[in-house]
Parts: structure tokens; sequence; C-alpha cells
């Protein structure tokens, strides 16, 4: 129903959730269910774009995506080493398998780019994830730090080149929506897509075992 009322322009979304499902999934479905339909201090209610949640059956993903993702005012991508990990896989060659996650993010920065004409989003909060305590440590069931226990990892082997097959996926994507963005946008490469993220204000899912009661 809500997704209804964006289609039609009386709705926004307050956030789009972005994650790789091999990975995050669970971690999406979590901050979906903590976050949807709270209430801000100034009294809005918060609606969340997580498209297993939003997806209508038998819509086509791209055009489910496209409605979420333009009506969204805050991009929140969720990067931990499995999120990580197929992107240092690619090289810059025009033989790269094509990235959803990547294109996602790509597209998010494309449409911040663009100064206010590429939709209603406003900015990007990237959420990091560290890699699960084995159920025998003593930080168990917490996740560690994304900067010390080798989630970051990968960043290191990321290619400072384009990936062609997600880059064209993401500047056909522009053009069928009408988003007409600086040609920088669309030389933006893998390495530095990524670093973008690390640029900007984000949370970090492993700080919270240190949350006193009163914080939870």
């Amino acid at each position: 129903l809500y997704g209804c009322l964006v289609a039609r322009g009386e709705g926004l979304y307050t956030a789009f959730i972005s994650y790789r499902v091999a990975s995050e999934k669970f971690h999406a479905a979590l901050l979906y269910e903590v976050l949807n339909n709270t209430i801000t201090p100034a009294g809005h209610r918060v609606i969340v774009y997580l498209d297993v949640k939003r997806l209508v059956k038998g819509q086509d993903w791209e055009q489910g995506f496209c409605l979420g993702l333009l009506n969204s005012l805050v991009a929140m991508p969720l990067l931990s080493r499995g999120m990580l990990e197929p992107l240092a896989g690619l090289g810059g060659e025009e033989s790269d398998p094509q990235d959803n996650v990547l294109k996602e993010i790509l597209i998010m920065q494309a449409l911040l780019d663009c100064e206010g004409s590429g939709g209603k989003l406003r900015s990007i909060y990237p959420v990091l994830v560290g890699a699960p305590h084995p159920a025998d440590a003593p930080g168990y069931p917490f996740t560690g730090n994304f900067f010390a226990d080798g989630s970051a990892a990968p960043v290191r082997r990321l290619v400072d080149k384009v990936s062609f097959s997600t880059m064209g996926a993401v500047a056909s994507f522009l053009q069928k929506n009408g988003v007409a963005c600086p040609a920088s946008s669309l030389r933006r490469s893998v390495a530095q897509s990524i670093k973008d993220l690390f640029a900007v204000q984000a949370a970090q899912l492993w700080s919270h075992a240190d949350l006193t009661p009163e914080d939870v």
C-alpha cells in the first residue's frame, strides 16, 4: 500500500537498505525491524525500504529497486568482509561480472552528484559490520571491530579502475530514469566507490558490545 503512495508521488521512504544477500541478509532484516515504523524526535514516522519487505509478488526487481532508491532520503549500504570480497575479485576488465551491490552503491553516489536533480536522496549512511565472534569466544554473540578484525582487508585489493559491466548497468539505469549526472560519476573506480563510503559518517555495529544498559 505504501509503495503505491510512493509511486503516485504522495509518499517517500526514509531509508533504503542496501546489502549483499549472501553475507548481510540477517543484518538487513534486523535493521529493518529496528528502524521501520519508529518515530523520530521531531515526530516523523520512519519508513524503510528493504527489497524483501517492499517488492510486490511478480514485480520486476529493478522496477522495485528504482522506486525504492529514487524515493528514499537516506541510503544505508551494509559493508562487511563478505560484501567486499566479491569486489576485490573485479579487475576493471570487460570480462568482469556485473555486481548488483556495487551497482547500488554507484547509483547512490551518482544521485548525490546530481545536486538535487537525481531523485530524493540526500545522504549515504554506511553501516559497517565486523566479523562475528566464535561461539566459544568471550565476545560472543557480538561482532568484532570492523577495522581491527580483518573485515576491511579486501579494501586494499580493490582496483582503481572502472568495472565496465557494472558501470554500464549504472549508466543505463540513470538514463532510463532521466537522471543527468556529471561525467565523473560514470568514471568512479571500484576502489574509489568504497573509499568514498569510508569518508562519510557511518555506524559501526561492532561497537554495540560497549553500550550501557541505558543506551540499549
